[in-house]
């Protein structure tokens, strides 16, 4: 007879999340208490970074959601406009994101794409793969993760 009992769930109280979530805490705090102990400072709490692109009337042309925290930019969401594709803004959204992030003292930027998404795009702009999932979607894509030095 076991000692344990394991149940499958779609949904969980949060006392029962908040359990799992303090052996992980304890655990990673054990093994990291200087990176944990400087986490905690309001100085290293992740910072917004948002660079938005106007066309000539006033309309959004594009837009780059980002965050800082340490050294490095997480590079989180970005898009333009379809009809002003090709046209350098992306390029300039991530040169602006990045020349933010360098004045917050980031040393590096990192990004994931999917397949059919930009990983070119961000392969123009020097960013390197640093790992990739085949079929992360289930429909062939694979997703890629691209880390850069600033």
């Amino acid at each position: 007879m076991s000692r344990f009992t394991y149940e499958i769930a779609c949904a969980i109280d949060d006392d029962t999340r908040e359990a799992v979530y303090q052996e992980l805490r304890a655990f990673n705090q054990s093994a990291n208490p200087e990176w944990w102990a400087a986490r905690d400072e309001a100085v290293n709490a992740p910072a917004p970074l948002i660079v938005i692109c106007h066309d000539a009337s006033g309309r959004v042309a594009g837009g780059l959601f980002a965050e800082t925290q340490f050294s490095w930019l997480k590079l989180s969401i970005m898009a333009v406009r379809a009809d002003l594709r090709g046209q350098g803004l992306g390029a300039e959204l991530v040169r602006r994101a990045e020349a933010e992030a360098v004045s917050r003292g980031c040393k590096y930027s990192f990004v994931d794409t999917m397949s059919y998404q930009a990983p070119g795009f961000y392969q123009r702009l020097g960013y390197q793969v640093a790992g990739r999932i085949e079929d992360w979607d289930s429909h062939g894509h694979a997703k890629l993760y691209f880390t850069r030095t600033l």
